[in-house]
């Protein structure tokens, strides 16, 4: 579904990373984990299409990028920025009016559903007439959450840059069932974690990268290792066994 092809990408100060050779299948649910400042915004932002790699080709659904007009492209999938990117005097209503006028076909959202369902399951009601500037920064991030499930259809790719970081634990679960629920619907999901507790509950495939560039791709069980883990973030790491039967990674004390 997306590939990368030999890409490199340069800033102007060095190589974020080097000849990037990786393939996200489609319909999985994919996580992107990493140190800081390995690329992992970069990542997401050259399979959205906003930047260009410097070298080398990003494809979608087996066609390079470039070839994608705007409209194909914002009807094929759908970015989430790690900053809530709206004029902060639109209403919260109006952002999913917007957003659903982006991705609908004859009023209805893109994936065949209602904007009242993803209010109601994101809890938006009594915000729909609040300014996004006056949100707190956890109800922004549902905003914007809802913004990108109404752009994007059922089918379609949903690219996630750190939509957990400002969610207390409820909104994270609440987050990732939305999220399996899209890949069962037959999307596809590239979302970016920090938290490796959470990407070992949620994700099926962990593309790992490090310093070096991409350090591990498979599945989570084998990429959240130990062994696996401290190569790229050069601290030690234990797994924690949850009592659901989950191994959690874990850094070694503090």
């Amino acid at each position: 579904m997306i590939r990368f092809e030999q890409v490199t990408h340069d800033y102007g100060g060095g190589a974020v990373f080097r000849d990037l050779e990786v393939e996200v299948a489609g319909g999985s649910l994919t996580v992107v984990c990493g140190p800081n400042a390995v690329g992992k915004t970069t990542l997401l932002r050259l399979a959205a299409g906003l930047l260009v790699p410097t070298r080398g080709r990003v494809r979608l659904a087996d066609r390079p990028l470039p070839d994608w007009n705007l409209r194909e492209l914002s009807g094929r999938r759908a970015f989430m920025s790690q900053r809530f990117e709206c004029a902060t005097g639109f209403t919260v209503a109006h952002v999913l009016e917007l957003a659903i006028s982006t991705g609908s076909r004859d009023g209805v959202t893109p994936d065949g559903g209602t904007r009242a369902q993803v209010v109601e399951a994101l809890e938006l009601g009594p915000l729909l007439r609040r300014s996004v500037g006056s949100l707190s920064t956890g109800q922004a991030q549902r905003v914007a959450f809802a913004r990108l499930l109404l752009q994007c259809p059922a089918d379609g790719v949903l690219l996630l840059d750190e939509p957990f970081a400002a969610l207390d634990p409820r909104w994270s679960l609440v987050f990732a069932r939305m999220l399996r629920e899209r890949v069962g619907q037959g999307g596809t999901v590239l979302v970016s974690i920090h938290d490796l507790g959470l990407a070992g509950g949620l994700a099926e495939d962990v593309l790992l990268l490090s310093g070096e560039g991409l350090a591990a791709h498979g599945p989570a069980a084998e990429v959240l290792r130990p062994e696996v883990l401290e190569a790229a973030y050069h601290v030690g790491f234990e797994l924690l066994q949850t009592r659901t039967g989950r191994s959690i990674p874990v850094t070694e004390g503090p």
